[in-house]
């Protein structure tokens, strides 16, 4: 959601009027003014040690939990996926609440953000931390690695919820260039992107949540458990992304 906002606040993005976009993206999944749509998603979610984490749920909220302090792993709190989670919280609790959630996590953290998502899981299973945060399409990609598979069977996804809320997600979305030399050519690759066939490609060959209805969630994503993902559209989190990188360097997340 943060590169989509960047286009959008760039001025290179021009609308996208197509029925059938309207018809299979949530509106969630879209800006209001048709600058963007999502095309598939992914989830925030837990890697957490399957030996030394008993627990099947936990909330966002409770990563700030005193309970894991020197157990969390996490990369750069600048990273997007960071920062559009933070966006969220910002939305949902305001910015002086999620500064104190954010030290909380902090005070958690087990090592320096570092690495990518991936590395958060092998950290895990090497012991450094017992919870890691990552997206749910990397522990698929880790699952089906020869070089990774350890990592993923050391760990277990649990889907977080916001208090009252859903899981967090965010998005692989298409913006139509204002500058466009060939916008019907550019309208047609769009559409397809959102049609069965490329929504079965998203699904199986990436690993990420189809952005259409009626389309089968891979196997090893559906082992995750349902997700029920949190209904604040996501126009709402990207307004609050500017926000979210100001309070990553007012707590020093990253030093």
């Amino acid at each position: 959601i943060g590169r989509l906002k960047e286009a959008v606040d760039l001025g290179i993005a021009q609308p996208i009027k197509s029925e059938l976009l309207d018809k299979v993206v949530p509106p969630q999944y879209r800006d209001p003014e048709g600058l963007w749509y999502a095309i598939s998603a992914r989830a925030r979610v837990v890697y957490a040690s399957r030996d030394r984490v008993p627990q099947n749920e936990i909330t966002y909220e409770e990563l700030a939990d005193p309970k894991w302090k020197g157990k969390i792993c996490i990369r750069s709190g600048q990273h997007i996926y960071n920062n559009a989670l933070i966006g969220a919280m910002i939305a949902k609790h305001g910015e002086a609440k999620t500064e104190e959630w954010l030290k909380g996590l902090k005070a958690n953290l087990a090592q320096k953000p570092s690495g990518g998502d991936r590395e958060q899981a092998r950290d895990v299973a090497a012991g450094r931390c017992d919870i890691g945060i990552g997206n749910t399409y990397y522990w698929a990609l880790m699952k089906t690695s020869a070089n990774q598979k350890d990592w993923a069977e050391a760990t277990k996804v649990i889907l977080p919820t916001f208090a009252g809320g859903g899981t967090h997600v965010n998005v692989s979305g298409v913006v139509l260039a204002k500058n466009a030399p060939n916008k019907a050519n550019a309208m047609k690759l769009i559409e397809w992107l959102a049609g069965d066939t490329a929504q079965h490609m998203y699904a199986d060959t990436n690993y990420e949540y189809p952005i259409v209805a009626g389309i089968k969630v891979n196997d090893i994503i559906a082992g995750y458990g349902k997700l029920n993902p949190d209904p604040m559209p996501l126009s709402k989190i990207a307004e609050n992304k500017k926000a979210a990188a100001n309070l990553v360097d007012k707590v020093g997340f990253d030093n």
